[in-house]
């Protein structure tokens, strides 16, 4: 396989989704580091690039691991960087742990990548985090160019970078997911309006009694009612904080909210929505639709394919598909759209080689390194067709290179969700997937940190047991109340501080 010199990939969209997996970085230190070992292929001054990174892997195949395989052997070569890998534990508590106590010993890596944004901001606050800035401006120009200006400040704090972050390959993320095949059988058009919706909803009830007509999963995730998203966009409601009329609002104190929990409430009391709905979990919501006892739900692109999948094996004549979202008084429709950045590749003040490290994600933005990480080598684990990337039964034994996936490219990404058949359910949500959480497009708020579960829960507590009943709609103005006696506008303020300043 051929591999360009160093040099700036303008098509790197997705710029550190890939270094979502590989994380291994080093760069232009001259001596190596303590215990440090020559990089394979040259560069026998780099120092030793120590990696911490999720396992979110398959198993290696027998005779390799995470150090000892194909494709970290090339990048290693390609680079000229010794990059060592270290798997976090996959029980999700027993990983933060060992992270807050490498953190606090002083004994980390070189690189630590995360995905959560709170983390990120407790150790910026506490001081254990690298400032990029004079790093990317002197050895990763290559890198600063794969984020907009306003996608480096979601990776910034007081005015300093400190973190690389991957852009993913696209922002669809759900949709309102259907039996089309029971709509037409039914005579029932596609709704436009909630009044449309609602009559839908009313029509299937009637003529499938046995089929919950909107199945919902609200004990998934606590409670957080993204499997009404389709329904809450109507309503203003898909995301949290959105900006509006040259100001930043929290949708849950606003007047829209009481009338998506006046809707909703009334779908549960006649039985249009799933009386089972607060015990249910996704699990349950897929198992409903592949069985035939439920007609629709709000379902990301992804779970479409596995439900869609399993009912074609039970009933081959049926039809699941995307339907638009019903359109709200307001003109209001869809849901929240994906984060344009995720992850957070930081570098611990404790690192020796933070230079080195910043210089080895700069190589990493080779186009021809990245196209190596996506598909493998052309002859071997892919052909060519139509300037397409097409696998081959090879690939299959390198599937582990989607853990070194550290830059990517939406042309790349997209080529890949065609290939393992997503494409079908992915590309009809993308026009669906229009509201941005504002909450995303700003670095870290201490107060926001602080306060975001305590009124995640209020607002969980409340919606919940109005729209199943066991509290009336005039509780509503009670949990605004409450809401600003939690500190609610506190956050607001500082969240629209943040997003004005931009």
């Amino acid at each position: 396989m051929k591999m360009m010199n160093h040099k700036r990939v303008g098509g790197v969209v997705s710029t550190v989704m890939l270094c979502t997996a590989l994380a291994a970085c080093s760069g232009g230190n001259t001596a190596p580091s303590a215990g440090g070992t020559a990089a394979a292929g040259g560069g026998k001054d780099k120092p030793v690039i120590k990696v911490l990174g999720p396992n979110n892997m398959e198993e290696f195949p027998t005779g390799s691991d995470v150090n000892n395989n194909e494709m970290i052997s090339e990048i290693r070569e390609k680079t000229g960087f010794n990059v060592q890998w270290e798997l976090q534990p996959k029980d999700a508590e027993a990983a933060k742990q060992k992270l807050n106590v490498m953190m606090a010993s002083g004994d980390t890596p070189d690189i630590i990548i995360l995905n959560d944004k709170a983390t990120f901001g407790s150790f910026l606050q506490q001081g254990l985090l690298t400032p990029l800035d004079p790093l990317l401006d002197e050895v990763g120009k290559d890198v600063k160019a794969t984020l907009t200006p306003d996608q480096w400040k979601s990776a910034s704090y007081k005015g300093k970078i400190y973190a690389v972050r991957t852009v993913n390959f696209g922002v669809g993320t759900k949709g309102l997911l259907a039996r089309k095949d029971w709509l037409d059988t039914l005579g029932i058009k596609e709704p436009k309006t909630l009044d449309d919706f609602y009559n839908m909803l009313k029509t299937i009830k009637e003529k499938k009694p046995d089929a919950v007509p909107y199945a919902g999963a609200l004990a998934q995730g606590g409670g957080d009612l993204s499997s009404l998203e389709v329904i809450a966009g109507a309503f203003g409601q898909a995301v949290d904080y959105t900006a509006k009329d040259g100001k930043v609002v929290y949708n849950s104190v606003e007047p829209e909210a009481k009338e998506f929990l006046a809707y909703t409430n009334k779908l549960y009391n006649e039985g249009l929505l799933d009386k089972e709905a607060l015990v249910n979990k996704n699990d349950n919501v897929k198992e409903k639709l592949v069985s035939g006892k439920a007609a629709m739900s709000t379902i990301g692109w992804a779970d479409a394919k596995v439900i869609g999948d399993a009912i074609k094996t039970k009933d081959p004549s049926s039809n699941l598909m995307y339907i638009d979202p019903p359109t709200g008084n307001n003109g209001m429709s869809g849901v929240a759209k994906g984060q344009t950045t995720v992850k957070y590749f930081i570098i611990p003040k404790f690192s020796k080689n933070a230079k080195a490290a910043v210089e080895f994600l700069n190589k990493m933005t080779n186009k021809d390194l990245i196209d190596y990480i996506s598909f493998g080598v052309e002859g071997k684990h892919y052909t060519k067709k139509d300037g397409k990337f097409i696998a081959t039964p090879e690939a299959e034994k390198i599937r582990f290179r989607v853990y070194y996936n550290m830059f990517d490219t939406i042309e790349l990404g997209l080529q890949r969700m065609e290939q393992k058949g997503f494409a079908p359910y992915f590309e009809p949500v993308v026009k669906y997937s229009k509201h941005e959480n504002v909450i995303d497009l700003v670095p870290p708020i201490e107060i926001v940190d602080k306060k975001s579960k305590e009124l995640a829960d209020l607002k969980k507590e409340y919606f919940l047991k109005i729209i199943s009943g066991a509290l009336p709609l005039s509780a509503y103005d009670e949990y605004v109340a409450n809401w600003k006696k939690a500190g609610g506008e506190e956050v607001l303020k500082a969240l629209s501080d943040a997003y004005l300043q931009k």
